[in-house]
């Protein structure tokens, strides 16, 4: 990537399914220090399904200029001059991760310039074949391949046993169980977390029956249902803690605090003294199932600031929200969904005669409940509630509802400034 400085900048598209490790792979380019000292700006923007271009300029922003407060406030066109002006004349070095549709990547390639630009390199993650040829004009485009069976063994090993020695009878099952995975590293690590505390012969033995019991010429389809096997064999609280990343926007990074505030408030957590440590212990033992990316640390290193999980985890959260009833949602990507879904949407002034169009998720103590259509009643059982995009004029309506069991407001205040 670093050989030929020459000409306008480069397009690079890295194409493959979900779960390969395009991301993985592109952090590790965009880390190197080898990289880092050949161009002068460094920016990445996740993009995802839900992708709202205004964030994407934003996040790109955020790494090459000084940000306060009036920047968010501006509208679309200004972001997008605002980040020409700042790459102008300079090499940079943008990740665009995860694009779905050409019509997304026309719509953000624009704002970065071409001439005086010598050098620049623009990678795009994809899962997408058709926007991967689309972007790529140079014949530059990485096929992310599957891992062979030495490769996606050593990978298995590694997750599941870290620096101990692998005892000798583990062998077999665990090398069955990283073959039936079929070299897709999510699979693999997200299995290997499973038994990663397990050292019962058996429970690898059952691991590997039900993994190879799930094979299928849609990987997609199978990846699916591995990542419902370790769903499966979680406690019924670290399920409940799991589907709480559906609630928040998909590939966001979320601070630990935040997270750990709004499971207190919703009862997730059994001790009463120490709930914070009790956070604490269920986020650790979801990513050290793999189950949850750990983002950013404190100094020290000894605890977790912000954290994430993988867009195809993050779809496993929101079909257990649709199955379980948990919470009621509105303005997600389930509306694509089959029409008999569980869980009820909240739309305009349908309940309690108050506009809810604007909440992203109201989340309540009950399940089955939530069937219950005594609207009334239903608001008083809400405990928190979130939005991603409030309307400061909405907020007096809230402070009207009759909330008695309410721990947590979440508000993301949305200011039109144009």
């Amino acid at each position: 990537m670093t050989i030929d400085f020459s000409g306008e900048p480069k397009v690079i598209p890295i194409v493959g399914i979900g779960g390969i490790g395009k991301t993985t792979l592109v952090k590790e380019v965009y880390n190197h220090k080898s990289i880092l000292c050949r161009f002068e700006i460094h920016a990445w923007a996740t993009v995802s399904q839900q992708h709202n271009r205004k964030e994407i300029l934003l996040g790109l922003l955020r790494s090459t200029i000084k940000m306060d407060d009036t920047v968010e406030m501006k509208g679309e066109a200004e972001l997008a001059d605002m980040l020409q002006k700042s790459l102008k004349k300079k090499r940079y070095l943008i990740v665009l991760d995860d694009i779905w549709s050409c019509e997304v990547w026309d719509g953000v390639r624009r704002c970065f310039p071409a001439e005086d630009n010598v050098g620049s390199r623009i990678l795009l993650t994809t899962r997408n074949n058709e926007v991967g040829c689309y972007a790529d004009t140079e014949n530059l485009s990485l096929r992310m391949s599957f891992m062979d069976q030495d490769k996606s063994w050593s990978l298995f090993k590694s997750a599941a046993f870290s620096s101990e020695a692998l005892p000798y009878e583990f062998e077999t099952a665990g090398k069955q169980i990283a073959d039936e995975c079929h070299g897709l590293p999510l699979t693999i690590v997200v299995v290997a977390g499973l038994l990663k505390l397990r050292r019962a012969i058996e429970d690898w033995e059952s691991v590997a029956k039900d993994v190879k019991s799930f094979l299928t010429n849609d990987l997609d389809e199978q990846c699916s249902r591995v990542l419902g096997l370790s769903y499966n064999h979680l406690t019924s609280d670290l399920k409940t803690c799991l589907q709480h990343f559906g609630i928040f926007p998909e590939d966001s990074e979320i601070p630990v605090k935040k997270l750990m505030r709004s499971w207190m408030a919703e009862g997730f957590l059994k001790l009463e003294n120490d709930l914070e440590g009790e956070a604490e212990k269920c986020l650790q033992e979801l990513v050290d199932r793999c189950l949850v990316l750990v983002c950013k640390k404190s100094l020290d290193g000894t605890k977790i600031r912000s954290c994430k999980v993988h867009d195809l985890i993050y779809d496993l959260c929101v079909r257990e929200i649709q199955r379980g009833n948990v919470f009621i949602m509105n303005d997600i990507v389930l509306d694509s969904m089959h029409e008999k879904q569980p869980f009820m949407r909240v739309i305009g002034d349908e309940i309690y005669d108050c506009y809810f169009g604007f909440f992203k998720v109201l989340l309540t103590p009950v399940h089955r409940q939530l069937r219950d259509h005594d609207n009334n009643n239903l608001l008083k059982r809400t405990r928190s509630i979130f939005s991603f995009q409030f309307e400061d004029s909405s907020f007096p309506r809230v402070l009207k509802l009759e909330l008695i069991h309410f721990k947590l407001l979440s508000l993301g205040v949305e200011t039109h400034g144009d």
